[in-house]
């Protein structure tokens, strides 16, 4: 799939970020790359796994937390995922969940293969019932 110049730059740092992931109990490796509006800075993350998986942290929001520790609340341009997996993998529902503080409902997902981008959603596609807010209690 063609993709312009920027969605390919955060594909590269998102590779390179999946590179870097500490995967040692399943081998399963994600990277990804998250471009915010108003800024030609792309930041990146990789998951983490731990002994105890609960604990775990996934690509997205490790890029997520990236981009909060340096730019303070970002709105979302795109989102690239990229993994060594077959089939490629999409965000779980977690982290679509910690998109929706950041991201519009029309938010441009790129989901990658070890090489090239091989599909692209967006996230109302993903999630289009996330919580965007504390639902009001109805009195009894």
């Amino acid at each position: 799939m063609k993709v312009d110049k920027k969605v390919q730059e955060a594909l590269e740092l998102a590779i390179k970020a999946r590179k870097n992931a500490y995967a040692d109990l399943t081998k399963v490796k994600v990277g990804a790359a998250i471009k915010i509006k108003g800024h030609d800075e792309i930041y990146s993350g990789c998951n983490v796994e731990y002994i105890v998986t609960g604990i775990s942290t996934c690509a997205e929001r490790n890029a997520l937390g990236n981009i909060v520790t340096h730019k303070g609340k970002p709105e979302l341009e795109f989102v690239v995922v990229t993994s060594n997996t077959e089939p490629a993998l999409y965000p779980c529902g977690v982290c679509l969940q910690a998109m929706a503080e950041f991201c519009q409902s029309d938010l441009k997902i790129y989901i990658a293969d070890d090489t090239q981008v091989i599909d692209q959603t967006t996230f109302k596609d993903l999630m289009p019932h996330q919580y965007s807010e504390l639902p009001k209690v109805k009195s009894e």
